[in-house]
Formats: C-alpha cells, sequence, structure tokens
C-alpha cells in the first residue's frame, strides 16, 4: 500500500511537470479589418410623472469608428457626415456635429402643438440618413407606447446570504406602481398589444447600473410571448434593485419601450457582453440595422438606431 501511495504522488508530479511545461506565451499578430462606421442613437420622448413634463429633450446621434482588436483606447469620432432623421409626417429633422466629437445632436425647436408634435413621440415612425465619406447609410423604427410609473414601493429587506455573498440589509424595490382611470394606485402593466418590450433602467443617486448582467429587458410583462398587458413578473421589478438601498438614496427607475426589433440586439448584446467562463460559446457579431444604399459597396456599418418612449419616475427612499 505504501509503494501505490508513492507511486500516485510521483504521477502526480510528473503530470504537474508536463502541463506545466506547456505554458507558452503566444503573441497574436492580428491584421487590421476594414474600418466601419458605429452608430448608436435612440430617438426618444420621455413621460416624467413627478415634472409632469413630456416630450423636451436634445435628441442625440452618435457615430464612431471600428477600432482593431487588442486597441482598448476608446473609439475615434467619426466627423464630417451629414445625419437627419425623417418621420411618419414626411418632416426632415438635421442632426448636427457643433462639437467635432461624433455626437450629432438635435436641439430643437420642439414644436409641442397637436398639429406639429415633437420629433419623438409615440406612433411615429422614423428613418435615420447618414452621409458619411462617401457612402449611404440607413436605418428605420418606430416608437411604441409605454406604461407610465407614478411610484416606486420599497421593501425592507434583512441580510441575507447568497451563496459566496454578503447581501447587507437595506431596501428594494418590491413594486412599481401606476396610477388607472379611478385614480388608484396598482403593479404596473405592460400594454396591450402582443410584443411590446421594454428595457428598464435604474439609476441611484443620478448613478446609473450600466452593466451588461444589469441589463434588465421585458417582453410583454415577461420573457417572451403569453404575458401580454398583464403585471410584470416580479423576476423583473426585482432585477430593478441591482443592490439594497439606504434610506435617503434618490432611486429613478426608467421603461423604455423600446421595440421587438431593438429587444432582440440588445439581448443578444447582452449575451455576447456575458459570454464567458468554461462554457462559453464563440463569440459572434450582433446583427444591425444599419444598412449601406448602395448594395454594392463592401463599405458596412454596425451597432443600432432605435426609438423609444420613456415613463421615469424619481423617488427617495425613506
Amino acid at each position: 500500500m505504501k509503494t501505490k501511495h508513492i507511486l500516485s504522488l510521483g504521477s502526480l508530479f510528473f503530470l504537474f511537470f508536463i502541463f506545466s511545461s506547456c505554458e507558452k506565451v503566444i503573441d497574436v499578430d492580428l491584421e487590421a479589418g476594414e474600418e466601419q462606421l458605429i452608430v448608436d442613437g435612440f430617438i426618444t420622448c420621455f413621460f416624467d410623472t413627478v415634472a409632469l413634463s413630456s416630450g423636451i429633450e436634445n435628441q442625440v446621434i452618435k457615430l464612431r469608428k471600428t477600432a482593431p482588436y487588442f486597441n482598448n483606447s476608446s473609439a475615434a469620432p467619426a466627423l464630417g457626415a451629414k445625419v437627419t432623421v425623417t418621420d411618419g409626417l414626411q418632416r426632415t429633422f438635421e442632426f448636427k456635429d457643433d462639437d467635432n466629437d461624433g455626437n450629432y445632436i438635435y436641439t430643437g425647436p420642439f414644436q409641442l402643438s397637436f398639429t406639429n408634435p415633437p420629433l419623438g413621440f409615440p406612433g411615429n415612425a422614423y428613418q435615420l440618413n447618414i452621409t458619411y465619406q462617401g457612402e449611404e447609410f440607413t436605418a428605420q423604427n418606430y416608437m411604441d407606447s409605454v406604461p407610465l410609473i407614478d411610484s416606486i414601493k420599497f421593501q425592507f429587506q434583512e441580510q441575507t446570504i447568497q451563496g459566496p455573498d454578503t447581501l447587507k440589509a437595506g431596501y428594494s424595490i418590491d413594486q412599481i406602481l401606476s396610477r388607472g382611470p379611478d385614480g388608484l394606485l396598482s403593479p404596473t402593466k405592460d400594454i396591450k398589444g402582443e410584443g411590446t418590450c421594454y428595457w428598464f433602467k435604474t439609476f441611484k443617486n443620478n448613478t446609473f447600473y450600466n452593466k451588461a448582467d444589469q441589463m434588465n429587458l421585458a417582453y410583454d410583462a415577461a420573457f417572451g410571448p403569453g404575458s401580454d398587458n398583464v403585471a410584470f413578473i416580479p423576476p423583473i421589478v426585482f432585477s430593478l434593485s441591482p443592490e439594497r438601498f439606504n434610506i435617503g438614496d434618490e432611486i429613478k427607475i426608467e421603461c423604455w419601450s423600446i421595440g421587438l426589433p431593438s429587444f432582440y440586439f440588445l439581448n443578444l448584446a447582452r449575451i455576447q457582453m456575458t459570454n464567458e467562463g468554461l462554457f462559453a460559446t464563440p463569440a459572434t457579431n450582433v446583427p444591425t440595422n444599419i444598412v449601406n444604399k448602395n448594395k454594392n459597396s463592401k463599405v458596412k456599418a454596425v451597432g443600432w438606431f432605435g426609438a423609444a418612449a420613456v415613463s421615469s419616475i424619481t423617488q427617495k427612499v425613506k
């Protein structure tokens, strides 16, 4: 028995030597790919229940250029582009990059009459047009309606242990509430009509929880078909609290009605950004809705152009 024990230890040392001797640093020399235009922009319409305001905000389309894989610097701005958005009322709005930082902005005028509404409002369709370095790109999207959030209900939670993590005692969001035609509050529901999709964003003291695994997406009131026009399910509501809150914290919740195409884009992007670990799948390109008008051109663009009505509520933890 003693001999066998010695042999097994010897085998372990031998295996350790073999595997450790196989370690080698390999420098990968990748060829730089073709530089592409990156598009990032949502036409928005904000509804703030507390401020009783809607529709008044600058609209921004960000244009950047792709960089080599191992380049860790920020993406360079794409300068000198012509950017316009034409809506369903056949109005064309010009976006200008006055600061030469790649952020193309529409700053108004913001119409508020019934016959001449602002650029962003639910039920409107949009076409983005970009002319850059001799190429013309376009994309389309539509703005869905959004449920109006009236208030947030917090609940105190005792300290708990979840696996290796200890969650301190504090407050979490128990419900988001909307006010009905009768004036009574009830849990916020998905807008009627299957395929209405949302992106919930949480801010604490003006800081956005922006990690990929904190991206809170909903298809109707859940994560897929079969949950139309009902209250958002608990996993979506509970995900509005990435951590426990303290008395005095100012919590802001935004509900973006992003539409079905944007839901699929953001969901795929989230999967790629959180794709790691032992069972990670090979990385893949996330589809884009930015199309080169010249079908014969080899120049492509990446990114996404969307539209969203946004319901916003800000409330302190008391």
